[in-house]
């Protein structure tokens, strides 16, 4: 068995053993000829009452997707990397990647549709993610970001759940560069430092309740992750350089006004905590 099996093999039994540790919260009644009992595909009931499910406690939402980047985050020359847009500051050089979001949703009144969200992601790209290797080399950058906002869940007390958040994110962007120079025969590799950019994260999906405990989750989700703090400076080594989005006067590789901006496509599942079924008697 492989690494990818064992930890595959190992999250399900996390999730059975999760799923298999207390009760699920819904009302049961005993099997017997009660007046006031009547007995349904889903077992028994009673007469004359309805069951509602509560909003949950606590959310833990764990996805993950593609990203497609948008602006001066997408490769202009066909869709690979140009080592000469890349050095004059045009884009970042890439377009492609993939990330991971892990999000923990508090509910900040009873009815649950107004929730504080508290989320940290990591973004990977690569100029030579689902394109053909480039001649002029490859680039490519990893986005931690820690974020903190507000999601408004329509109707938490449902199985379908749509919601729609905004975070502001706290955003370090590192990555590196190989560009060839075919003319003169060689290959300039450039450190991009680790750099910090505050952003935003709008998002919006489903959730759809699988049970009491987990359910599963989609949507769409758009980042700025370098909105504000934008900068060029100069390194004390011109291979080891900054992250540098700011457009100066005077020329210096890799410098112009550049958004790091992408959508993203995510999917997943989720983890609820404190949900109940309720009976109310009419």
């Amino acid at each position: 068995m492989n690494k990818k099996s064992t930890a595959l093999a190992f999250l399900i039994a996390v999730l059975i053993l999760l799923y298999g540790c207390g009760g699920s919260g819904q009302y049961k009644i005993e099997k017997g000829n009660y007046s006031d009992t009547t007995y349904k595909s889903t077992g028994a009931v009673l007469k004359g009452t309805y069951k509602v499910r509560t909003a949950p406690d606590f959310t833990l939402q764990f996805s993950g997707g593609l990203n497609l980047g948008m602006a001066e985050l997408s490769s202009n020359y066909q869709n690979i990397f140009d080592a000469q847009q890349f050095v004059n500051g045009e884009n970042f050089g890439v377009k492609t990647g993939f990330g991971f979001m892990l999000t923990g949703k508090v509910p900040l009144h009873a009815a649950g549709n107004i929730r504080l969200n508290i989320t940290t992601t990591y973004n990977r790209f690569q100029s030579d993610m689902f394109t053909k290797t480039s001649p002029f080399g490859r680039v490519s950058y990893n986005v931690f970001a820690f974020g903190l906002g507000i999601e408004n869940s329509f109707s938490p007390s449902f199985k379908l759940k749509p919601f729609i958040a905004v975070e502001i994110q706290g955003n370090f962007i590192s990555g590196k560069a190989d560009i060839i120079d075919e003319a003169a025969n060689s290959t300039r590799n450039v450190k991009i430092k680790n750099s910090f950019r505050i952003g935003y994260m709008v998002y919006s999906g489903l959730e759809y309740m699988l049970s009491n405990r987990f359910g599963i989750n989609f949507g769409l989700k758009l980042t700025n992750a370098n909105q504000v703090l934008k900068q060029s400076s100069i390194d004390s080594d011109p291979n080891e350089v900054s992250i540098r989005d700011k457009k100066v006067d005077d020329p210096l590789d890799f410098a112009g006004f550049k958004n790091f901006t992408f959508t993203s496509f995510f999917i997943g599942f989720n983890i609820y905590f404190g949900v109940k079924d309720v009976l109310f008697k009419f």
